[in-house]
């Protein structure tokens, strides 16, 4: 009995002996495979985190960009003294009128709405170049800022493609009366209320709003404003064809007449 006790003892011990050598493998094993696992996780969150990085300045670069764009409107005339309404349609050799323009000044506001109706189609149908050269002296004359403000939404609108729409908006806008010291256009409804009303929204708003909140075409706008002054402007409206004044006793009411003096005051 007692021989065959040791012979089943000493051939006992080696299969502990193995179980053990199999277990410690098995365990470095594991221990191998969470390091690889722990390394390509921690590469994999480097990934994310590169990514997430490239496409935050990416976006960054994208927003810098349009602001950036927008110091000067897309359809600036060629000595940056306004912006021309009706790009890429007038025919060769039209003559250019140019509308001197305060957001702020009343009588701006009833010639628009009087002579709009029949600038547009002469604009539209390439007979004549529209620009509007907009100034800024009525925010001395009432003691606010709204002209520039106005200015400046119109010329981040043009960078929108909604230069002409929103300029109808701003003369829709405007106060019945004066009165000094009063914010004539606040700023929600010339970032928020007139560019939503026009259809813009998403990435398009957020872009006009980052230029209209950074001021991104107040250098062109006191450019405007000065080029004017330089031109011996110094009240508003003024309509000029060429850089002479429009005779405005002979415009008469309809479009061909507008045309007619137009091209009168041209030759």
């Amino acid at each position: 009995m007692s021989n065959k006790n040791k012979a089943t003892g000493s051939s006992a011990a080696p299969n502990r002996r193995e179980q053990l050598r199999l277990q410690q493998e098995a365990e470095a094993k594991r221990a191998r495979t969470m390091r690889i696992l722990g390394i390509a996780a921690a590469v994999l969150a480097l990934v994310i985190v590169a990514v997430v990085a490239t496409v935050v300045v990416n976006n960054n670069k994208t927003k810098s960009a349009a602001v950036s764009a927008a110091g000067t409107p897309p359809h600036a005339n060629a000595d940056k003294s306004g912006i021309i309404v009706n790009p890429d349609k007038a025919k060769d050799g039209a003559p250019v009128l140019q509308v001197y323009q305060d957001y702020q000044c009343p009588v701006c506001k009833q010639a628009e709405a009087q002579l709009g109706p029949l600038i547009t189609p002469l604009a539209e149908s390439g007979e004549i170049q529209v620009e509007y050269r907009t100034m800024n002296f009525m925010d001395t004359n009432l003691g606010n800022d709204s002209s520039t403000k106005a200015a400046i939404g119109a010329a981040c609108a043009d960078t929108a493609g909604i230069y002409k729409s929103y300029h109808d908006e701003v003369f829709a806008n405007q106060p019945q009366q004066e009165v000094k010291g009063t914010d004539a256009y606040p700023d929600a409804l010339l970032r928020e209320t007139i560019p939503t009303k026009l259809g813009l929204s998403g990435q398009t708003l957020t872009d006009f709003q980052a230029c209209y909140d950074t001021k991104a075409t107040g250098d062109y706008i006191k450019g405007t404003n000065e080029k004017a002054a330089q031109a011996g402007v110094d009240a508003t409206p003024k309509y000029r064809v060429n850089g002479k004044d429009l005779d405005m006793q002979s415009i008469g009411t309809t479009k061909e007449s507008l045309l007619a003096a137009i091209k009168k005051a041209a030759a």
